[in-house]
């Protein structure tokens, strides 16, 4: 299915945009669910629209591979596909716009059971809400003929109501909507093994997915794993992957936590493992993996040295070049630092310009360790975590050595 028209219409006298895929952003960090998502699905364009959580998605995909792609998503609560956005501007448009859903509806037919989910971004439009919305639209699936089941429907119509830009989308629906997709839901303080220094689970699977992008991509390497929370993620979102350390006592209670979390999730056939090794060696460490790598995850251990002697800097440094002489082509790395708080930037990547203030080390000597171990920065990001704390999160791709 090739997607990407883009017409105009007009329902009742006004404009009506159609638009092949809407991406609906959780409201955590949208700048970075919007990085995840185009790591996602790379052959799409990925056009953020007025609204700062909704997305025009346009390219060759098929509904099997979106669904796979916001099934595995941290920032992504669904897809709604052959989207209609309809511009409220003030007026309460439920009437309408139910001849452009029926048209959709007439358009786009599904077999099976089939419901409607509705929901709000970023507030409140005045006179519209989610519960009238979703019943008139359930009204018309029955008089079309649909089967409504509630509970367990095969089918979801879903509504997303985005105050934000005074617009409204909608679509058959992949994905969540506004429930939880359950990674959110994990909490890191409930393994067996844990440190306070872990990482959320939504910003370590965020991290797995845009480092690596499509699952069936190639292999997922948590480069140093501590307690391994991206390991974690990626094994549970179906990927490849390897958490390696030099501890004895991180690979072991890996191992614990590994176990936990796919038990806790009924998943008993996955491709994940952990490996005592040195990061510094990865060709040594993987040489019998198997699988090419597409991405590598990389918070490093500050406070404890897990590499002998090596000063941090030099350590990171030569972490990066062995990454980087195992990474295959257009491999990607996602480093997480911790900083000085900057603010919060939940809507946009940090300026290039932008001072950037390490709580260990210096961004230039960063920036050198990068370089020299030919990865190519293509965008950073800020989580604020609290007051005297945040986190850049940092994507690089391999860059090919002259």
């Amino acid at each position: 299915m090739v997607v990407g028209i883009r017409t105009r219409q007009e329902v009742g006298g006004r404009a009506l945009g159609m638009v092949r895929h809407i991406a609906c952003l959780r409201g955590w960090h949208p700048a970075l669910a919007r990085a995840e998502i185009a790591a996602l699905l790379p052959e799409m364009a990925v056009t953020r629209l007025e609204g700062r959580r909704l997305l025009a998605l346009e390219g060759a995909y098929d509904e099997i591979a979106l669904a796979e792609a916001v099934a595995v998503s941290s920032g992504c609560q669904a897809i709604l596909c052959n989207a209609i956005v309809w511009p409220c501007e003030g007026e309460v448009p439920i009437d309408r716009l139910m001849p452009a859903i029926l048209e959709h509806l007439n358009n786009h037919p599904r077999d099976g059971t089939v419901a409607v989910r509705a929901w709000r971004h970023e507030g409140r439009i005045e006179g519209v809400g989610p519960s009238r919305l979703a019943q008139r639209i359930g009204g018309r699936l029955h008089d079309l003929g649909y089967a409504i089941d509630l509970e367990h429907p095969q089918h979801r119509f879903g509504v997303v109501i985005d105050a934000s830009s005074d617009t409204i989308a909608c679509g058959w629906m992949l994905g969540f909507g506004d429930e939880s997709d359950g990674v959110s839901s994990r909490k890191a303080a409930e393994r067996p093994f844990f440190k306070p220094v872990s990482l959320d689970p939504r910003l370590a699977r965020l991290a797995v997915n845009l480092a690596s992008g499509p699952v069936d991509k190639g292999a997922t390497i948590d480069v140093m794993t501590g307690t391994g929370g991206f390991l974690i993620e990626a094994a549970l979102s179906n990927r490849i992957a390897v958490g390696l350390d030099l501890d004895p006592m991180m690979v072991e209670g890996t191992i614990q936590n590994l176990e936990w979390a796919l038990s806790a999730e009924g998943k008993t056939d996955h491709s994940a493992m952990v490996l005592a090794g040195d990061a510094t060696k990865l060709s040594e460490a993987l040489s019998e993996l198997g699988a090419p790598i597409c991405g590598f995850v990389l918070d490093p251990p500050y406070g404890r040295n897990s590499q002998g002697s090596l000063e941090p800097m030099a350590l990171l440094e030569n972490v990066l070049t062995s990454a980087h002489e195992v990474a295959h082509d257009g491999a990607g790395l996602v480093l997480i630092l911790p900083i000085h708080p900057m603010g919060e930037h939940p809507d946009e990547p940090v300026p290039i310009e932008a001072d950037i203030n390490l709580l260990h080390g210096d961004w230039q000597g960063i920036e050198r360790a990068l370089r020299n171990a030919h990865w190519s920065v293509q965008n950073r990001w800020v989580e604020h975590v609290h007051a005297s704390l945040s986190r850049l999160i940092l994507h690089a791709t391999a860059a090919p050595q002259d």
